[in-house]
């Protein structure tokens, strides 16, 4: 049985999870683990450099500037002082930017959760609460503020290998100032439990469809891998009856894709997840973008899914965006393979930007008031990603953002369109996307 576990810096929680089992037999793992070699495919690299951007101005000394999982705060009514969103995220800050999109516009303001209310409940099973990280903000039609935090659960007494877990909790706020609240107060549980472990249960966001409001979150699927789920809601507070319904997650048997390895090629561990999970609705269609991989390992990746309805149709899934590789990039010539939004393991792949960022993930698709499109993400910058027992320092993530070029066909249908077609209806940029 396989479950997951946080790696903690000494600064911070990060949101990848290593998982648990495969840490303890297969050891550390080095970073050139991650890389798969692959030869040269003709048709792969882009003839135009992607224009990654940053979104925060980094100071080294004192260590501003960094952030881990920026999350969009999702507002029904949007502050007439900015032209584009506001992100929360593991770092406990929430980020803003006054004005125009530009490189380094984004400022932090500090957030703070008090588990107190809850500590009890974890108490009362012999537990107790460790950590705390994905802070996602949302506002709901009626104009209130709610947020979903994963928080981390120990439990000593609990069988080896199951001591360490996750659950989803929501938290109010705790003032009533305007703006974005930064005060908050964890009160209930939305998916796991306090009793025992359970694989997944991370990176909960509410998203809200058709009059319907769901949490969006990482969850265990089918073959002990994660994967996305969407779980409706009665309330912000309480989850409905009905089962969680997956929207992605790792394909496994014939049709696996090797980019999808969480350890890279050429391991013998053969661990998959897919998280994030960031529905995004753009003309008429939703567009999830996804992390694969792991947060401090050069195999991070950011991807992106595709479906004519928030929730698909009932066995199907979010479709890929592929790509023929040919000449066998990922270890399978002539299978097809996911094309990734951005990418720095393989550089005979498209859209690889690893002279300029490196393992970007946690991406998510926003727009400024013009409708201008972006993909924001984290990643390391190359001049300053260092390594502990092998793997990136996760405290040293920055927020970037690359500009989007959008041409979704008039009258197109996702159901109908090849995963290799699909790769057109959304590209990265070559151009600045400032103002």
């Amino acid at each position: 049985m396989r479950g997951t576990r946080h790696t903690q810096s000494m600064i911070g929680w990060q949101t990848c999870r290593i998982p648990f089992v495969a840490v303890l037999s297969s050891g550390l793992f080095a970073l050139s683990a991650c890389s798969g070699g692959g030869s040269s495919d003709s048709t792969s690299p882009s003839v135009s450099k992607i224009v990654v951007q940053p979104m925060t101005n980094v100071m080294p000394s004192t260590h501003g500037g960094y952030f881990s999982d920026p999350y969009p705060i999702q507002q029904t009514k949007a502050s007439a002082s900015s032209t584009f969103p506001a992100f929360s995220g593991t770092t406990r800050q929430t980020l803003t930017c006054p004005g125009n999109l530009q490189p380094g516009c984004f400022a932090a303001t500090a957030n703070a959760l008090d588990l107190s209310r809850v500590a009890p409940q974890a108490a009362a099973h012999g537990a107790s609460i460790t950590g705390f990280e994905n802070l996602n903000i949302f506002q709901d039609s009626m104009g209130a503020w709610h947020m979903a935090v994963t928080v981390e659960i120990n439990n000593p007494s609990a069988p080896q290998g199951k001591t360490d877990w996750h659950v989803i909790m929501h938290a109010h706020p705790t003032s009533t100032a305007a703006g974005i609240p930064t005060a908050w107060t964890a009160d209930s549980v939305l998916a796991g439990s306090l009793s025992g472990w359970a694989a997944g249960n991370y990176d909960g966001k509410y998203v809200e469809d058709a009059g319907t409001l769901y949490l969006v979150y990482s969850m265990n699927l089918a073959d002990t891998y994660n994967g996305i789920a969407a779980q409706a809601m009665q309330s912000a507070t309480t989850p409905a009856s009905s089962a969680p319904v997956p929207l992605l997650g790792p394909e496994t048997g014939n049709g696996a894709y090797n980019s999808e390895l969480f350890y890279g090629l050429g391991q013998s561990n053969q661990y998959r997840q897919i998280e994030t999970g960031n529905v995004t609705k753009i003309q008429g269609k939703y567009v999830m973008t996804y992390s694969v991989g792991g947060y401090n390992q050069p195999d991070y990746k950011a991807g992106i899914a595709w479906s004519d309805t928030f929730l698909p149709t009932s066995g199907g899934t979010y479709q890929r965006v592929q790509k023929m590789d040919t000449a066998g990039v990922w270890g399978q010539p002539n299978h097809a393979e996911v094309q990734y939004l951005l990418q720095s393991q393989e550089a005979q792949w498209p859209n690889y930007v690893a002279d300029q960022v490196l393992s970007p993930g946690v991406p998510s698709i926003v727009s400024d008031t013009s409708g201008r499109y972006f993909l924001v993400f984290a990643g390391y910058a190359p001049s300053d990603a260092p390594t502990q027992s092998g793997l990136y320092i996760g405290s040293y993530r920055r927020p970037f953002y690359v500009g989007l070029d959008v041409n979704i066909p008039a009258g197109a249908v996702v159901g109908k369109t090849s995963p290799q077609d699909l790769a057109s209806w959304i590209q990265p940029a070559t151009t600045p996307s400032n103002p």
